[in-house]
């Protein structure tokens, strides 16, 4: 997909150049072309005479706009303000201009892709679906999962992490973003009523984790919200999350119980990370959960079987079990941490340490070949 023209009519020069500064130093270079205009009269004459789809943000000071803004069928028409609106103005959204750019941009995406009749906005990449699984509570999912998305973002790769845990370990969240809205149910909620609704609101919901790095939705969780999801909810937010195209990995975090939300995300996945810890109850469980799955493995919806990797976490340097127990090959381990015994404050399970360092050895997180990404974990 071609990029789209972003046209910016606004008197602040300053505004101007720091936005297109952004644009162009930012992922967003490679969506948009940006065109920006400091006199009202020669940006609107530019409008007049466009001939490809566009967004025009201009600045409610300008107001009243001539007819011919409102005449063109090409464009998307946002407002800038500059303080935070409390409502739109009739069918146009109003955008405070002095807050992150990047939360700017997305609420504008959001917008276009919600209304836009002619094509979305989406990126160019093709996702991997890696969901984290564990045959019993207590092995270390989240703080892999999360690790393992900073260890990708490091390589240069764009990750999403989706909790589908019914109570999530919140731990990781930064202080202030587990506020009372939930982004997750919201999501959810458009999945049911509009699919394409639902793939333009990821822009609006999604934050980006300021130390780790992924896109996540933030917000409280209400269990028993997550535990009606059906399997068709589930492959809807995923198909949602990988159609936008914006990211190289999805990560998925789920619970141990075979209920549909589980079924459907390792179903769709490429690759699953079953995390185990050498104790004589986690494998009986393990073996249990691999029998009842039966010869082989979940199947990824067109795909083929799922490539899954057993990895024994909190590993002292010896097993206690013969290797010869275990129901499938150990592919790999990651080490006990003794300060992660007891997390008196978020810092402690955020620090890059011998985990992420270990997670970093794995070939397919700092290969980019297609065909090394195939191979195990070593």
């Amino acid at each position: 997909m071609g990029k789209m023209r972003l046209v910016v009519v606004d008197e602040d020069p300053y505004f101007i150049e720091m936005f297109s500064a952004y644009i162009r130093s930012s992922e967003y270079g490679q969506t948009f072309t940006f065109t920006a205009f400091s006199i009202k009269e020669r940006g609107f004459a530019f409008i007049d005479k466009a001939v490809e789809p566009y967004i025009l943000l201009v600045h409610e000071g300008l107001m009243p706009l001539p007819d011919k803004v409102f005449q063109q069928q090409l464009g998307c028409l946002i407002l800038l303000s500059d303080t935070a609106a409390a409502t739109d103005i009739l069918e146009y959204p109003v955008l405070c201009k002095y807050q992150p750019l990047n939360l700017l941009l997305s609420h504008m995406i959001s917008h276009y892709n919600e209304y836009s009749s002619k094509r979305m906005i989406t990126g160019n990449r093709a996702s991997q679906v890696i969901s984290l699984y564990s045959a019993a509570g207590g092995t270390g999912k989240t703080l892999t999962a999360v690790h393992l998305a900073r260890e990708l973002v490091m390589q240069g790769r764009k990750v999403f992490y989706l909790n589908l845990e019914q109570l999530p370990s919140l731990s990781w969240m930064e202080p202030g973003e587990a506020g009372p809205e939930n982004h997750l149910a919201r999501m959810l909620y458009y999945g049911k009523t509009d699919p394409k609704l639902q793939m333009a609101r990821i822009e609006r919901y999604k934050r980006k984790h300021r130390v780790m790095g992924f896109d996540y939705f933030p917000g409280g969780f209400e269990p028993k919200e997550v535990e009606h999801m059906s399997e068709q909810d589930t492959e809807t937010l995923i198909h949602s999350i990988w159609k936008s195209g914006a990211y190289d990995y999805l990560l998925i975090d789920l619970d141990s119980c075979m209920v549909p939300r589980v079924n459907a995300s390792l179903n769709q996945s490429d690759r699953i990370i079953w995390l185990a810890l050498d104790d004589r109850i986690h494998l009986d469980k393990l073996k249990l959960r691999w029998r009842q799955w039966g010869e082989g493995s979940p199947t990824g919806a067109g795909k083929g079987p799922a490539a899954v990797q057993l990895i024994v976490n909190k590993f002292n340097g010896s097993l206690r079990t013969a290797a010869t127990e275990w129901p499938l090959p150990i592919a790999g381990y990651l080490p006990y941490i003794p300060e992660w015994k007891a997390c008196g404050t978020v810092e402690n399970v955020q620090i890059r340490c011998a985990f992420s360092e270990k997670i970093a050895e794995w070939p397919w997180v700092t290969s980019t070949s297609a065909k090394e990404k195939a191979h195990g974990l070593g």
